[in-house]
């Protein structure tokens, strides 16, 4: 039974080795390398026996190798063999030649259906000889029917290249002769040309004007975020398809059809001639701006190829020549066109900055390098809307001929909004990376006096959970670089709130440890133990309230010293000398007596400088 059941497998996968082997033209041992891959047999296999499975699609790749998938993908460039099920069943090796249907089809399938409705379709139902049967009412519906089909591939196989393709209206090969033998005042000519020749240029219309009517700044408003490189893709596709249309409209059959629809007054003729105009105005247009855009394109590849940390000095000659192509261009010297090119040049910007700093790595990598990552990056970004603001001020600069130049006076949120956002989310995790800078420290605290120990062991379990509550946040999968991402924000602010709490914990920890102090030394060596934590928000209300504790303290060390100095004075006037260190020589001693209470003095006071206070 197992025996049968494995002779009908290997009988489908020997129906299925013949089709391909005969469409691709490749030998045996081709489809025994495929199926020998145990995924890709059993794929085939799934297609073979479940039912859900109804398209098997068998390619060749690049390096030669037959790779099977489960639906049509649209990305191979080569050939491809498809088997399609006829209805949705398992299928067994008999009904592999009556439930299978299988062909072939070449990786562009619109150009190879472009070719068969020209060279087969058409010449074969639109031969009249085929039609001595039909009614000419049929007849007619026919040929209407194969026009319109033959006149949509060919308009979308252009849009597929990014080109208009006009189609030609139906009789368009009569166009030629009419011209000829008919007259000015177009009596000769057929009503029905005419009104297929009025029907194509409303349908001219359409596409012209879409093509007019596109904008560079279609991306942005789609929430898409183009960079410079997409802004003069879009100038020099405009050029070519408008210089396209405009060929195709210089063509003599055209200027026939502009000819005869004059003739007979139609009143489709004044729109034609717009559009005529129009399309030149914005061949026109469009040349000047590709023009004054292309000296643009190797700066925005020179930031593009710079590592960040040098793309700060790119930013001004990029941004000399964005006020050069508003100075100069005819076209391109409105609000509309120069705050697209300028927001593209901030989506460049964020773009170098997100591979600078690699989302993956910033809140995972080592704190004080992603730390330094993120300042450079602000600061980059920073020096870019200050550059901005300067050459805004001094375009007067730019004025040549007597001819003003017009100034930027939009307003610069249109211009930096996309910025400002991102700008906001790095200095959020800047305040982040700062956050886990100061807590690191905590891991060194050791306190000392009557309470240190278990003070030491409060700090120590504070900075323990502090790791804990940070590394469940860095770990999360999202991109923390993503100024959509809400979900960034909602965590930042709970871990803000934790943040808090133990800043909390720590302030009370830091009077304790400051009250514990022996002396002016010791408090010293409290303060320099939280360093910049005294700075934060919670824990500084607290310690400020104790610095007044330390001027009480410095000026008890004053008096301290006062003392004892008095009394190193009256010893020397009642005794006759100075009592000096022993083994020291008299003024040596006394010199020394000197500088040990000016030390005594002059370091806490010194100290006081790094404490910042209002």
């Amino acid at each position: 039974m197992e025996t049968n059941e494995s002779h009908k497998v290997d009988q489908r996968f020997e129906f299925l080795e013949k089709c391909v082997s005969k469409a691709f033209n490749v030998k045996s041992d081709r489809w025994q390398k495929c199926v020998a891959t145990e995924e890709q047999r059993q794929l085939i296999q799934d297609f073979l026996d479940k039912s859900e499975h109804k398209t098997l699609v068998i390619s060749l790749n690049s390096s030669g190798q037959l790779i099977p998938a489960l639906g049509l993908s649209g990305t191979g460039k080569n050939k491809s063999v498809y088997f399609v099920k006829l209805c949705k069943t398992a299928l067994s090796a008999d009904k592999m030649k009556t439930q299978l249907f299988c062909g072939d089809v070449c990786h562009s399938p619109l150009e190879q259906f472009s070719v068969l409705v020209e060279k087969v379709v058409e010449p074969v139902l639109s031969n009249a000889r085929n039609h001595r049967d039909f009614p000419h009412v049929v007849s007619q519906d026919l040929m209407r029917h194969i026009h319109v089909l033959k006149n949509n591939v060919f308009v979308i196989a252009g849009q597929v290249k990014g080109k208009t393709h006009l189609p030609v209206p139906p009789g368009f090969e009569q166009f030629e002769p009419v011209a000829h033998e008919g007259d000015k005042s177009g009596h000769l000519v057929d009503k029905r040309l005419i009104h297929s020749m009025e029907t194509v240029v409303i349908d001219w219309s359409h596409q012209v004007y879409k093509v007019l009517k596109k904008d560079s700044s279609e991306p942005l408003l789609e929430g898409k975020n183009p960079t410079p490189h997409a802004e003069i893709k879009f100038w020099k596709n405009r050029l070519a398809d408008l210089q396209g249309i405009h060929n195709q409209f210089q063509s003599p059959r055209v200027l026939m059809l502009a000819e005869l629809l004059a003739a007979v007054d139609s009143s489709y003729y004044p729109a034609f001639a717009k559009m005529l105009r129009d399309v030149s105005e914005a061949r026109s247009e469009t040349r000047d701006i590709n023009t004054f855009l292309k000296p643009i394109e190797k700066l925005v590849e020179d930031v593009e190829n710079a590592d960040f940390s040098e793309v700060k000095g790119k930013i001004a000659p990029l941004m000399h020549t964005v006020c050069l192509i508003w100075a100069n261009s005819k076209y391109y010297n409105s609000p509309a066109r120069i705050i697209v090119l300028l927001q593209e040049i901030c989506n460049l910007l964020i773009q170098q900055a997100r591979s600078f700093l690699n989302p993956e790595d910033v809140l995972k990598g080592d704190v004080l390098e992603s730390l330094s990552r993120v300042q450079m990056a602000i600061d980059g970004l920073t020096h870019f809307k200050s550059t901005y603001e300067n050459r805004r001020a001094n375009l007067s600069q730019y004025q040549r001929n007597q001819n003003e130049v017009k100034p930027w006076d939009f307003s610069p949120l249109l211009v930096f909004v996309g910025l400002d956002h991102f700008m906001k989310r790095l200095r959020t995790i800047e305040t982040l990376l700062l956050t886990v800078v100061d807590m690191m420290k905590l891991e060194k605290v050791e306190f000392g006096g009557i309470l240190g120990k278990s003070l030491s062991q409060r700090v120590q379990f504070l900075h323990e959970d502090f790791l804990e509550t940070y590394k469940t946040f860095s770990e999360k999968p999202y991109d923390c670089l993503d100024v959509s991402n809400v979900e960034f924000e909602a965590d930042f602010m709970e871990f803000q709130l934790k943040v808090e709490n133990t800043e909390r914990q720590l302030s009370t920890i830091f009077c304790h440890a400051f009250d514990d102090a022996a002396g002016l030394e010791h408090a010293f060596k409290v303060l320099d133990m939280f360093g910049r934590l005294l700075e934060r928000p919670l824990i500084a209300a607290d310690a400020h309230t104790r610095y007044r504790m330390l001027i009480k303290m410095f000026d008890k060390q004053l008096e301290c010293c006062k003392l004892i100095f008095k009394q190193q004075m009256q010893t020397g006037e009642t005794q006759g000398y100075s009592p000096v260190s022993k083994n020291m020589p008299v003024v040596a001693g006394g010199l020394k007596f000197v500088q040990q209470l000016k030390e005594r003095i002059q370091i806490p006071y010194n100290n006081f400088r790094f404490i910042n206070h209002p």
